[in-house]
């Protein structure tokens, strides 16, 4: 008992000694942070680098103006001697920038008075060109430099009021299309119309082409539900338009159109078996497009039809004329019909410059006259129906621009025009399981991100009502 009332003893005079004559207190945070101090003397050091960099780092700016050359914009930055005609040969016969535009820039990096890297700016391109010399006179190295980039998905909702341009100008359009989040310059004017056309061009004349016709179906009250892919690009802060996910059209005088999306890889005339592309399919599976489009010029005007005997404008006799021509202004884009392999790409007697694409079930088809070939391709590559592959020319055997369209099906002529359009391969077996199985996940997703949810098929709600989460 006794030890007992000692050990509380000592508790107590230990409890007070530490109230009466214990250390206060202090806080582990550290003393009080003056951010204002932080940010001057951030700005000091920022100020005395850049004073360091004036007297070593010194960055000339070229701008192509009207009739402006590459050799302009190199004399422009001081880029004279080996290294003016070792950059105008590394431009054009290794980089391909055979050409300038008003706007393109060319900035020359200069290190203490010696060059060392000069990058080119192509106006409409998101990235440069670099050229490193490193204070030589001979480049050590050279490349395309891509702008950094990322994608992100979007759902949006629109309500058609007159138009489906003028809806997805009203609410389709990212807040941060632009880096102020407003359009204020003519660039952003620019893009703004770019990614309203890349919508509404994707969604009208690629995923609901044969379903709806939005000249004469469209009316005001319909709604569209589209899950878009876009583009961010960090260092510029802007956004960019990719492609369409999946998409919905509702009719307000009744009926749903559906685009639903399948990953996979390609029928066996893709090389290597690796690619994997995206395709729109209908609820069961059918594909939303036919095997080809009616042709390869959206706009053109026939100027020849398919014939027999026909009297050639040029060599002023008659002869059979086993395709059609389709007359359109000069540069004009022109379109593979379908997907398949290119199989021929060059000059090809009086044809001019001139495309064969290899198709599925023995069909190839034949594009003559351009006047240049699309970029990125070559012999082999896989194009998908809708990808520019030309553009309209008068190469030869021409009295004028247009593209000489032919079609061969088990390598005999048919007429494009007459010839009974297969439809695109629908999903089948395990590829068919797959899509049914991802097509609930996908559209519990989109309800999430569309906040309200999005209308399902009418075999599934008949009621009419919104999916939930």
């Amino acid at each position: 008992m006794r030890s007992r009332l000692i050990l509380v003893l000592l508790f107590i005079l230990g409890a007070v000694a530490t109230v009466f004559f214990g250390k206060p207190h202090k806080d582990k945070a550290g003393d009080e942070w003056f951010f204002h101090e932080s940010i001057s003397e951030l700005t000091q050091v920022i100020d005395s680098l850049n004073t360091i960099l004036a007297d070593t780092l010194s960055i000339r700016i070229a701008c192509v103006e009207k009739d402006g050359t590459l050799g302009g914009l190199l004399f422009a930055t001081g880029i004279e001697g080996s290294r003016y005609s070792n950059c105008c040969t590394i431009f054009i016969d290794s980089l391909g920038w055979t050409s300038v535009h008003v706007g393109d820039t060319l900035e020359a990096v200069y290190s203490r008075g010696m060059l060392w890297e000069v990058r080119a700016r192509p106006r409409r391109s998101r990235g440069y060109y670099s050229i490193i010399f490193e204070g030589s006179s001979e480049p050590s190295n050279w490349q395309w430099v891509a702008e950094e980039r990322w994608t992100r998905l979007r759902s949006i909702t629109l309500e058609v009021r007159s138009s489906v341009w003028e809806s997805i100008a009203g609410g389709g359009m990212p807040h941060d299309l632009t880096p102020s989040g407003h359009i204020i310059t003519a660039r952003d004017s620019i893009r703004k119309i770019a990614f309203i056309k890349e919508f509404e061009n994707e969604l009208a004349n690629r995923l609901f082409i044969y379903d709806i016709d939005f000249y004469h179906d469209v009316q005001p009250g319909d709604k569209v539900w589209a899950l878009i892919e876009e583009i961010r690009y960090p260092g510029s802060s802007e956004t960019s338009f990719n492609r369409i996910i999946a998409a919905k059209y509702d009719f307000i005088l009744g009926g749903m159109t559906e685009a639903l999306p399948f990953f996979h890889q390609p029928d066996t005339i893709a090389p290597g078996g690796t690619l994997v592309i995206l395709d729109h399919y209908h609820r069961d599976g059918a594909s939303l497009r036919t095997m080809f489009l009616k042709m390869p010029v959206p706009f053109g005007r026939i100027s020849s039809e398919y014939s027999s005997a026909r009297m050639h404008p040029v060599l002023g006799y008659t002869r059979a004329h086993r395709g059609i021509d389709y007359a359109a202004p000069m540069g004009t884009e022109i379109y593979a019909v379908g997907d398949g392999v290119i199989t021929v790409r060059g000059a090809l007697g009086g044809y001019g410059n001139m495309v064969r694409v290899r198709h599925a079930n023995g069909y190839e088809t034949g594009y003559g006259h351009m006047s240049r070939f699309a970029s990125g391709m070559s012999i082999g590559s896989y194009v998908r129906q809708g990808d520019i592959i030309g553009y309209i020319g008068s190469t030869g055997l021409s009295t004028g621009p247009h593209v000489h369209f032919e079609m061969k099906k088990n390598g005999t002529f048919v007429n494009p025009a007459t010839e009974i359009l297969p439809p695109a391969n629908p999903l089948e077996g395990d590829n068919l399981d797959t899509f049914m199985k991802q097509l609930p996940i996908l559209e519990n997703a989109w309800s999430l991100m569309a906040g309200n949810g999005i209308p399902l098929h009418q075999q599934e709600s008949t009621s009419g009502n919104s999916a939930t989460p």
